[in-house]
C-alpha cells in the first residue's frame, strides 16, 4: 500500500505563520497541471506497482481548483497506478473557496475527506494570521460540507498564537467540537525562518507565549478530546474511532509515498527525493524532460532515526519485535538502553513489544526522540 501527495502551490495570499512553498501569481496555472499530469506520467514507476490506497491535495491552497482540473489530474494518477477500491481522497481547502456551488462541484469528483484551514473561529486571530475568512465562513463551510454529503472532515487549528488565553482556546475547541467533524489536527505555532511571524518576533512586534503557557493549552486539547470521545493517534492529530487519516498514517508508518508537484517529497524506503522548489523552473525541466529532484540514499542510520522519530509520534509506537525485524542488533539495543530512563521516569510506557510516549512523555517528545536518534 503507498500514497500520492499533490502539491498545488498557489495561494492568494501567504499566511504570516507559513513556509510551505506557495505563490500568488496564478499566471502558469494551466502549465502547471499539464506539469504535474506529466510527472504523474513519468514517475508511474516510482512505486513499483504498490496499490494506492491513498491520495492528498495539498499546498498551498488546492481549492483555488475547478473540479475539472481536479478530475483531470486524478484520471491521470488512475491511468498510471493501480487503485484500492476504498481509496480515501483528501483535499484540503479554505473555507471561503468552500461555497456551497463549489462544494456541489467537489462532490462530483472522487473526493471524500475534506480537510479545512479553520486556525481560529476569531476573526482577531485571523487577520493576525493573514487568514483570508472569517470565522463565520469557516463554520459556514462545514455546515454545507455536512449539508451536501461530505461526512469524512478535518479541520486545522493552531495554538499558541500572541495573546491566546487559555479561555479563547477553550472556546475555540468547544465551538469545533460542536460542529460534530470527524477529524481534528493542532499544531501550536511555530515561528519559521522567513516567514512574517518570525521577522515580527525578532523585531520585538510579536511576543511568544511561555512554555507555561504553551504546555497548559496542549493539555486542554487532550483533555477536550478525550471528552469528545477523540482518539489521539499522533501527537497532533485527534479523530472519531476509525477515521484517522490514511494519508498522514502512511508517513508515520514507514511506507511509501509518491509526491507530485513544485516542492513535493518523495519516499520509496531506500532514498527521499524533493522535488525544485520553483515553479517555473519545475514547468521548464518537466517539460524538457531534465531532472526536476535531488535525491538523498538513506544510510542505515538514517532509516533507523526516521523510524523512531515517525513511530514515536504515533499511538501505536516502536513495536521491538519490528525493529529488530528490520535493523541490525546495534540499533536494538541502542534504542532499549537509551529508553530505560524514561520508562523510569515515565515519560515512556512499555508494554512488550510496544514501546511509546506517555502524555507527559509527548510534552517533550523533541527531547527524548533526539536522545533515541542513533548518531556516529
Amino acid at each position: 500500500m503507498a500514497g500520492i501527495y499533490i502539491h498545488i502551490p498557489y495561494c492568494r495570499k501567504k499566511c504570516f505563520y507559513c513556509d510551505f512553498y506557495s505563490i500568488t501569481n496564478f499566471t502558469n496555472k494551466n502549465n502547471l497541471i499539464s506539469s504535474i499530469i506529466k510527472e504523474i506520467e513519468l514517475r508511474s514507476t516510482y512505486l513499483n506497482n504498490e496499490l494506492i490506497e491513498t491520495i492528498y491535495f495539498g499546498g498551498g491552497t488546492p481549492s483555488v481548483l475547478s473540479n475539472i482540473e481536479i478530475n483531470n489530474i486524478y484520471n491521470s494518477i488512475i491511468n498510471n497506478f493501480d487503485i484500492a477500491k476504498n481509496l480515501e481522497f483528501t483535499f484540503e481547502a479554505n473555507p471561503d473557496d468552500l461555497s456551497l456551488e463549489y462544494l456541489k462541484l467537489l462532490k462530483t469528483t472522487k473526493i471524500n475527506r475534506l480537510s479545512i484551514g479553520i486556525q481560529s473561529l476569531f476573526d482577531d486571530d485571523l487577520i493576525l494570521m493573514n487568514r483570508r475568512h472569517t470565522a463565520i465562513q469557516a463554520i459556514d463551510a462545514i455546515k454545507n460540507a455536512k449539508d451536501i454529503g461530505f461526512n469524512n472532515i478535518s479541520v486545522d487549528l493552531i495554538y499558541g498564537l500572541p495573546k491566546m488565553t487559555q479561555k479563547r482556546w477553550i472556546q475555540n475547541l468547544d465551538k469545533v467540537f460542536e460542529l460534530d467533524i470527524q477529524h481534528i489536527s493542532a499544531y501550536h505555532l511555530t515561528y519559521e525562518k522567513g516567514t512574517k511571524f518570525y521577522n515580527l518576533l525578532k523585531n520585538n512586534k510579536l511576543t511568544e507565549i511561555s512554555e507555561l503557557e504553551s504546555i497548559n493549552e496542549y493539555k486542554l486539547l487532550l483533555e477536550k478530546a478525550k471528552n469528545n470521545n477523540f482518539i489521539q493517534y499522533e501527537i497532533s492529530n485527534f479523530c472519531k474511532e476509525n477515521y484517522y487519516s490514511k494519508h498522514n498514517s502512511n508517513y508515520w508508518n514507514n511506507k511509501k509515498y509518491l509526491g507530485i508537484g513544485p516542492s513535493a517529497h518523495s519516499y520509496n524506503l531506500c532514498s527521499r527525493q524533493w522535488n525544485i522548489s520553483d515553479i517555473n523552473k519545475y514547468i521548464y525541466k518537466i517539460n524538457q524532460q531534465e531532472q526536476f529532484y535531488d535525491i538523498e540514499i538513506l544510510s542505515d542510520n538514517d532509516k533507523y532515526n526516521d523510524y523512531i522519530i515517525t513511530k514515536l509520534r504515533t499511538t501505536w509506537g516502536v513495536n521491538i519485535e519490528s525493529l529488530t525485524t528490520l535493523f541490525d542488533k546495534k540499533y536494538v539495543e541502542h534504542f532499549l538502553s537509551k529508553t530505560k530512563k524514561f520508562i523510569a521516569s515515565k515519560h515512556i510506557i512499555s508494554h512488550f513489544p510496544i514501546i511509546k510516549l506517555s502524555n507527559n512523555g509527548i510534552l517533550i517528545s523533541d527531547k527524548i526522540i533526539e536522545e533515541l536518534l542513533f548518531i556516529d
